[in-house]
């Protein structure tokens, strides 16, 4: 049986991104709209709810195959997927590579070049921000995803005060402001 949700990673060189062509929509639609009308609305609901789950895929895949090692000037940014599942997925790669893959091509584990090399943004995130000790401030990017309508403009700075207002003024504003433009050389 095959998944109604559909991850687009993993795939192959060359090939293009399901769901890269309208016609691939309207097949997915297709198949969607043949389910009971609470089915298909389960399936979109789990699909838009877990999509950022998937950027775990890319990041172990980057760091263990020794990507961030091996160009130590990359700089891998994970847009738009939220940050509170970052701590859990650094601390079992950490886990796993100490345990069982220390011969792959990592000279510190792999938390560490998260640390060195990765950033994330989000635009709310309650649990991520209770977790900055793990993910490191300086790796954290707040993002309003203007001009998108399902971002949080314009209450953004309402987002801000309601997320970040309990932390130190510097901290915020790394997040909110500093750790983006020093990434995008905004600034020197």
């Amino acid at each position: 049986m095959g998944s109604l949700v559909e991850p687009d990673v993993g795939r192959r060189r060359g090939e293009r991104a399901a769901g890269a062509f309208p016609h691939d929509r309207q097949r997915r639609a297709a198949r969607l709209h043949k389910l009971p009308p609470k089915v298909a609305l389960a399936a979109r609901a789990a699909g838009i709810t877990s999509f950022q789950m998937y950027m775990s895929d890319v990041l172990m895949s980057v760091i263990f195959a020794g990507v961030l090692e091996h160009h130590p000037g990359i700089k891998l940014v994970i847009g738009e997927a939220g940050t509170g599942w970052i701590p859990y997925i650094l601390q079992r790669m950490d886990a796993e590579w100490e345990d069982q893959f220390k011969e792959l091509d990592l000279k510190m584990p792999p938390s560490e070049y998260w640390r060195r090399q990765c950033y994330a943004t989000y635009q709310s995130d309650p649990i991520g921000v209770k977790l900055l000790d793990e993910l490191g401030e300086e790796n954290i990017m707040w993002g309003s995803d203007f001009p998108h309508p399902d971002g949080v403009w314009p209450d953004s700075q309402e987002y801000i005060q309601r997320e970040l207002g309990h932390l130190p003024e510097a901290t915020r504003r790394k997040i909110v402001c500093d750790n983006a433009a020093k990434l995008y050389r905004f600034v020197n």
